[in-house]
């Protein structure tokens, strides 16, 4: 299912880009011609999307022993990047642009460009979080925001030529600026997206731990694990790559409990395992059971 999510974004992508670069040779726009070259962007970006799909389903092995999930946060931190790059160059040209007295464009095409493009963006981006939700991959969820971003970008587009196709005689010599602080407005309102997107994953490839609310959660499930278990304290430490979530808990058994056999250490173990298996795995999910108060 993630697969043919990410094919689908592919060959979109790969439509928008042609359609954006074709009307915008056709009606002069910089702010079709960033429309176009974030599709073109986001199409090679699904490209190394797909492959990195398929290697964080491989086993762990002796040069990643944690397994690849880590690969995850780590593209979207470079596509996020590359999409704040793309953002930040077209704000440079469009500055540039009224300094240079503006340009000239063609509304009417470029109305007929912005509604396909429009109706075309958001419907991948709703398929796309349908499969999000299905499949719980934040490759499609991160790219699914960068449909609705291009179709939030078409759509003031659509808005912004269609009122200066209807009325552009009454803009007089505003109408070679309207593009360019098309641009501008479009940059300032897609500018929070990939930077939010950057930060929560940078800090997923640094190894951070995940959200207030998640910790809650977990930490709330795991005292209750415990319930039949002889623990006189404990501690947990938690960290997130992507869709893996690591666990790490310390155990201080009771007094009466110090001389426990390892067998009897392993069924506690197993226990907690089963009873939070709702949130990890048992190969990511590691128990110690101790006598040393220090070490919790």
């Amino acid at each position: 299912m993630e697969t043919k999510g990410l094919w689908l974004s592919i060959l979109g992508c790969l439509f928008m880009a042609a359609l954006g670069f074709g009307f915008a040779q056709l009606t002069g726009s910089t702010a079709i011609f960033l429309d176009g070259v974030f599709s073109l962007v986001n199409f090679v970006m699904s490209l190394v999307m797909l492959n990195v799909s398929r290697l964080i389903r491989r086993s762990a092995d002796r040069r990643f022993p944690f397994g690849y999930a880590s690969f995850e946060p780590a593209f979207n931190v470079l596509q996020s990047m590359v999409i704040l790059g793309v953002m930040l160059m077209a704000l440079s040209s469009a500055i540039a642009a009224l300094y240079q007295g503006g340009r000239s464009l063609e509304a009417g095409l470029a109305t007929i460009y912005a509604t396909i493009a429009s109706l075309g963006c958001l419907a991948v981006c709703l398929v796309l979080r349908r499969i999000a939700r299905t499949t719980n991959s934040a490759l499609i969820q991160v790219d699914a925001v960068a449909w609705l971003m291009d179709a939030v970008l078409s759509s003031v587009v659509l808005i912004t030529f269609a009122f200066v196709w209807l009325f552009g005689e009454h803009l007089g010599g505003w109408l070679p600026y309207v593009d360019s602080w098309l641009v501008i407005a479009m940059v300032a309102v897609m500018l929070p997206m990939p930077i939010r997107i950057l930060y929560r994953n940078l800090m997923e490839v640094l190894l951070a731990a995940p959200s207030a609310r998640v910790q809650r959660e977990i930490r709330s499930a795991f005292a209750d694990a415990l319930h039949s278990i002889p623990a006189e304290n404990w501690s947990l430490s938690m960290t997130k790559a992507g869709r893996s979530l690591y666990l790490h808990a310390r155990i201080l058994l009771r007094a009466d409990y110090h001389s426990a056999p390892v067998e009897q250490a392993d069924e506690w173990r197993e226990l907690l395992t089963e009873r939070l298996s709702n949130f990890v795995s048992e190969q990511e999910f590691d128990v110690v059971f101790t006598t040393d108060a220090s070490y919790i």
